[in-house]
């Protein structure tokens, strides 16, 4: 599953679940423990209340991750995945500890398949680049590799204004701006965006993206890639 799906889709159900704890703490708290003293209604609900918002605060971190990278929404979708099964596991504990006589089964199966999606759709398909689509074998007169070793490669990238290399893609990188320039960088899928880089600046751009860059700027652009194998 790709992972802007599985983020949309654990944010909406999150959603729907903290949204219930939050307006509905009362009805929350007897579908799940039944029958409350009357003294213990109102402190179980402002309980059950707060933990609406922390489910509705993942939700929102799962919202706002759709458009990350591979990499790092692989971080993101591992944390939700490990703090879902760890509320399943603390819930059923309680059970063991002798603090329900019941398990919750509706929430514990949603959350249960929450962190199966999570974990299912983290994917290291962004780790490797077709040698078809290395940057150095596509445009040799733009890239030009320094060092390489079997855990790293060093490229030197040249822009002279006007100048263009093909299509590519990159093992997962870091880059430093040796001369600032404004490229103009094509996507795949024909989208087009310039983007002015500083001499001195470093970047570690979102991973997987076959796309080209064009020297749009008045100067010589270079830079050194260090990218990971």
């Amino acid at each position: 599953m790709e992972t802007s799906l599985a983020f949309t889709i654990i944010a909406g159900a999150l959603t729907l679940l903290g949204l219930f704890k939050f307006l509905a703490p009362k009805k929350f708290n007897e579908n799940a423990m039944g029958e409350l003293h009357q003294e213990a209604i109102n402190p179980a609900a402002a309980i059950r209340a707060a933990l609406g918002g922390v489910v509705l605060t993942v939700a929102l971190i799962a919202f706002m991750s759709r458009d990350l990278g591979q990499a790092e929404a692989n971080t993101i979708l591992c944390a939700i995945g490990t703090g879902l099964v760890t509320t399943i596991t603390f819930v059923l504990l309680n059970k063991v500890r002798g603090f329900a006589t019941e398990i919750p089964v509706p929430p514990l199966v949603l959350l249960g398949t929450l962190s199966i999606i999570a974990f299912t759709s983290i994917s290291d398909d962004t780790s490797t680049v077709s040698s078809e689509l290395q940057p150095e074998i596509v445009s040799p007169d733009v890239y030009r590799v320094l060092f390489e070793d079997e855990n790293i490669k060093v490229i030197e990238v040249e822009h002279e204004p006007g100048e263009s290399d093909d299509f590519h893609g990159h093992h997962p990188m870091t880059w430093y701006a040796v001369q600032g320039g404004t490229l103009e960088m094509t996507a795949e899928d024909g989208s087009v965006n310039v983007v002015e880089i500083k001499t001195g600046q470093i970047g570690r751009p979102l991973q997987g993206q076959v796309h080209k860059a064009k020297n749009v700027g008045d100067t010589k652009f270079k830079a050194i890639l260090f990218e990971e194998k």
